[in-house]
């Protein structure tokens, strides 16, 4: 990753994103993001336009809890963004499907991602358009009606049938 589209992913980030972080719990950190964003293990999808990035995913192989002993071998989308101007035209769409792709090609158990309450379109993004469902670690999900209220975010994901090679 190119210091110049690394800047452009946190920038991208901040300029989409930091009033959701901001009413969120954590907040928002620029510097935190950025380590996070220059993490080892992190991988990224960047799509361009006239050799302009329009978008980005920003994503890690982990090894995610379950609600049993083991843990699931997920592709993690830790961020999605695409340029305000570029945005619903099936950019993240594409960008999501290819995450897809290369989650089965590497064997992932399923696509993981974590958004906010407040952002009500994206949840409809995932939900509707892709087929993600709340996780069974999602609040929502394994926790109370109450304790679930507690928090800001839930966990959407997708099963993935590995790609026999």
């Amino acid at each position: 990753m190119t210091p110049a589209l690394l800047s452009f992913a946190v920038d991208l980030v901040e300029s989409n994103m930091s009033e959701l972080y901001i009413k969120s719990k954590d907040g928002w950190c620029r510097e935190d993001k950025e380590d996070e964003m220059q993490d080892v293990t992190s991988r990224y999808l960047i799509t361009f336009h006239n050799d302009v990035p329009v978008g980005m995913v920003h994503f890690q192989f982990v090894d995610e809890e379950t609600m049993t002993d083991r843990d699931a071998e997920v592709a993690y989308c830790f961020e999605i963004q695409i340029v305000p101007g570029y945005q619903r035209r099936g950019i993240g769409a594409y960008l999501i499907g290819l995450l897809e792709t290369i989650g089965r090609a590497m064997q992932m158990e399923k696509v993981m991602l974590t958004v906010f309450k407040a952002n009500k379109n994206a949840i409809k993004f995932y939900i509707d358009q892709m087929q993600y469902n709340y996780d069974e670690i999602s609040p929502c999900v394994c926790l109370t009606r109450g304790r679930a209220s507690r928090f800001d975010y839930e966990i959407l994901s997708k099963p993935l049938q590995p790609i026999k090679l």
